[in-house]
């Protein structure tokens, strides 16, 4: 399933167009494929122009909206985005993070992602030249030039993905965000997790809205940031997740021990601490034996 996920503010916004979108998504998704994608939208409280939920139930597929306050516009849209996340449903595989001024362009995408067997990977129409800014990622020039270097782009990101980072990059541009975290695992780990399919989207609208005072100084947009390069270590953590869950797994049982896994954890730190660390493991049993 995929979870179509974006926030949308009708009221003094030329560029919205949120009917065209989801004329458009009834136009393309085949009947087949309508319980296999799902809208979550989020409006603000005070958008007395958005529409009502008769419009919305009018269409074949889950349309699913909340509503809370503004909060700081644009640049809040990170803290929606991953509470949209929590909420959908938990059949779904894939996000596809939009806007309400894109709109889908041709049949069969629905399939054609789901096709897609990868655990973690990120979708779109381009793949970007991420080894050509891999070891100056960092850099303000570079910055400037690989913020922009996929366009229009509305990615398509596995949910499992998200579910290790934890969040959406700690700013409102997933496609920053995610450009960013695929240059830290390629320059950290020669990992590309980009997939490319054939276009399905344009976009309508919605430029050079990003650039509005803001309280967060890792915000990053086409003109500027992040002040706080924090970020950048950030990214690397979020990257080091990844690889650890893509080498061990994602399932949350436990594994059984075997002679590997036993010799990993012994040599996990000095071996002069493993006498401590084993007389720590069996008195922490025994006092959980005798609680």
């Amino acid at each position: 399933m995929i979870s179509v996920i974006f926030c949308s503010r009708v009221k003094d916004n030329p560029d919205s167009n949120i009917e065209r979108l989801l004329d458009s998504a009834a136009a393309y998704v085949e009947p087949a494929e309508r319980e296999r994608i799902e809208f979550l939208i989020k409006f603000d409280d005070d958008d007395l122009d958005r529409p009502d939920e008769h419009f919305f139930a009018s269409y074949p597929f889950a349309v699913r909206t909340f509503s809370w306050s503004r909060g700081e516009g644009r640049h809040y849209l990170h803290h929606a985005q991953e509470y949209l996340f929590a909420q959908r449903d938990p059949r779904s595989r894939f996000c596809l993070m939009m806007a309400d001024d894109f709109y889908f362009t041709r049949p069969g995408f629905v399939s054609e992602i789901l096709a897609i067997e990868d655990e973690f990977c990120i979708i779109g129409p381009i793949r970007p030249a991420i080894e050509t800014f891999a070891s100056n990622y960092e850099r303000e020039e570079a910055i400037r030039q690989w913020v922009f270097s996929f366009g229009a782009l509305a990615p398509v990101v596995s949910a499992r993905l998200i579910e290790v980072c934890q969040n959406f990059g700690w700013q409102s541009n997933v496609d920053s965000w995610l450009m960013g975290l695929s240059l830290a695992l390629y320059d950290l780990y020669h990992v590309v997790l980009w997939r490319t399919i054939a276009p399905f989207y344009e976009r309508g609208g919605g430029w050079g809205t990003g650039d509005s005072p803001t309280y967060n100084n890792m915000e990053l947009t086409g003109l500027k940031g992040p002040e706080n390069r924090y970020w950048f270590e950030l990214l690397r953590r979020q990257a080091r997740n990844l690889i650890l869950n893509m080498e061990f797994g994602t399932e949350l049982d436990k594994l059984p021990w075997t002679a590997g896994r036993l010799w990993k954890k012994v040599r996990a730190q000095p071996l002069r601490r493993l006498p401590i660390r084993v007389c720590r493991k069996l008195w922490s049993q025994v006092r959980t034996a005798l609680m």
